[in-house]
């Protein structure tokens, strides 16, 4: 009896020599290690103080608002914040820093409608406003107040309009810079009136606070927090606030709507963020604990203080597609307006 015997030939391709079993498992652990070092990598981050840039000068609105969130980030981060104050530009100086800072996650940046929607509108920047930055956490949205020394014979929007048309170009208000918030607010109150006023612009809040207590200037558009402790001591009258509902940082003080100014609602907001391309991890890890921090009731009862209103209102992924609809609205404005920043 004859047997038949069959073989079975199995043929692997390669693209090159076939590699030995051992080497094979050497890569194998290789990239195992490689991945286990990654994750460690994420999971270690932060390994160095965070640093903040704040595109205005210490003192403001804009550096009250960010140490009320970093007192708190600093515990649930477990590392310094390290203010860098970058004032300047209409906060361009401290956008442009941000957008060329290394996307590892240890620089962030106190982000406002002034460089994302207002100066990009009517001038060139030296960075991608929406592109160049990833959003961390929504802040909140500003109400402002139109403030004026007590030497100025006005107590009210109305008050104020009829003085200035008696008296064309006789009152300076000042602001935070050319292209400011605090600037396109009082442009656009001055279109919406059609009363003239010299502009005055500062480097920030701590400066024009300083020369409107002193009576070098007559008026100024802030930020709530550095005016409101002046306001209550009658160092400072406030004539009225910039959005359509009063702000809960001086519920005694009337909206400019409410006197005459119809549809009258402005309301800058912040937003951190942190420069384009910062790996997962750290991404999403400044953005839990941004998104803590902002989240404790002191924190919040701080921020509404300060002038701050609808806190983290913004969900983190719809910040991207806000500030594109802010930076169309504001460009029509602008162009409506026909405000420039040549001053």
């Amino acid at each position: 009896m004859t047997t038949t015997k069959t073989t079975t030939t199995i043929t692997t391709t390669t693209a090159g020599p076939m590699r030995p079993r051992r080497t094979l498992l050497a890569a194998g652990a290789a990239a195992l290690a490689c991945g286990v070092a990654g994750r460690a990598r994420a999971q270690a981050f932060p390994d160095k103080p965070i640093r903040l840039i704040v595109p205005y000068p210490a003192g403001g609105g804009a550096d009250s608002w960010s140490r009320i969130v970093a007192g708190r980030l600093e515990k649930v981060i477990g590392q310094p914040i390290v203010f860098d104050y970058r004032p300047g530009g209409s906060t361009t100086i401290g956008a442009e820093a941000a957008a060329r800072a290394p996307a590892d996650g240890h620089t962030i940046h106190l982000y406002d409608s002034t460089a994302f929607a207002y100066v990009p509108n009517m001038r060139r920047v030296g960075y991608d406003p929406i592109g160049g930055f990833v959003p961390l956490a929504h802040l909140g949205a500003l109400p402002f107040v139109l403030v004026a020394h007590p030497s100025v014979p006005v107590k009210s929007i109305p008050e104020l309009v009829a003085f200035a048309k008696a008296n064309p170009g006789k009152l300076n208000c000042a602001s935070a810079g050319v292209g400011s918030p605090h600037h396109l607010i009082g442009e656009l109150f001055k279109s919406r009136t059609g009363i003239t006023m010299n502009h005055v612009p500062y480097k920030g809040a701590a400066q024009y606070i300083a020369d409107l207590l002193g009576g070098q200037v007559d008026l100024a558009v802030s930020t709530i927090g550095p005016a409101a402790p002046h306001i209550q001591t009658g160092k400072l009258r406030a004539l009225g606030v910039s959005t359509v509902k009063r702000s809960a940082a001086l519920p005694d003080v009337p909206t400019i709507a409410e006197q005459g100014v119809e549809g009258f609602d402005e309301k800058p907001w912040n937003v951190f963020v942190a420069p384009a391309g910062v790996p997962a991890g750290p991404l999403e890890r400044l953005r839990t604990a941004l998104r803590e921090s902002i989240a404790d009731p002191e924190v919040q009862a701080a921020l509404r203080k300060a002038g701050v209103e609808e806190i983290g209102a913004i969900p983190v992924e719809r910040v991207t597609e806000a500030m594109r609809a802010d930076q169309v609205k504001w460009g029509e404005v602008i162009r409506r307006a026909n405000i420039t920043i040549d001053g």
